[in-house]
């Protein structure tokens, strides 16, 4: 359900998901859910004009996790997140759960592509997977860190210079999580 799955096979704490429905309904069935799966933090990746569509979800998600237990990075749909944004942001919100034993889900709208890129990020950084055996684990959980490649053919761009800053972004967030 939601497309639920940890990061990869052994993964413990980092799940990714899809999002939830928006009527109030579906949102509290999710959340229901995640509860029922022990997440008790939310890494929500949906930019504004996906968070349009609900009634101020990332305050229901404070409500009912508590505000420091959700953070909210945008990630336009079919883009890579920013170094930066990955580890001064996300890393560090995913490591505190990883020191604290909270389960937290990592969602976007389909918890493909962007859950999918930075469920591998995670898994190179903190998990030492290299980029291959990352991308391997998380297409193994349904999700896919090349779905920004597969829609730049429709949006009229060079699917491989999506895969080439992929590739880029997991060694600068290896190097980067390495120094700190």
């Amino acid at each position: 359900m939601y497309k639920f799955a940890p990061a990869c096979e052994n993964e413990l704490i980092v799940f990714g998901a899809a999002r939830p429905g928006y009527s109030h309904q579906k949102v509290h069935n999710w959340i229901e859910f995640m509860k029922h799966q022990d997440i008790k933090r939310v890494c929500c990746l949906l930019p504004n004009k996906q968070l349009a569509s609900y009634s101020n979800l990332l305050n229901t998600y404070q409500q009912e996790f508590g505000e420091k237990q959700v953070c909210w990075t945008p990630i336009e749909d079919f883009h890579l997140a920013d170094l930066e944004t990955l580890t001064q942001q996300i890393f560090p919100f995913l490591i505190e759960a990883n020191k604290q034993t909270e389960k937290v889900v990592v969602h976007c709208s389909g918890g493909i592509g962007r859950t999918g890129h930075v469920l591998a990020a995670w898994l190179v950084s903190v998990r030492g997977f290299s980029n291959k055996e990352a991308i391997a684990a998380v297409k193994k959980t349904g999700r896919n860190p090349h779905e920004g490649a597969i829609a730049s053919v429709f949006r009229g761009k060079n699917p491989f210079k999506f895969i080439r800053e992929l590739e880029v972004l997991l060694n600068n967030c290896r190097l980067a999580m390495r120094s700190e």
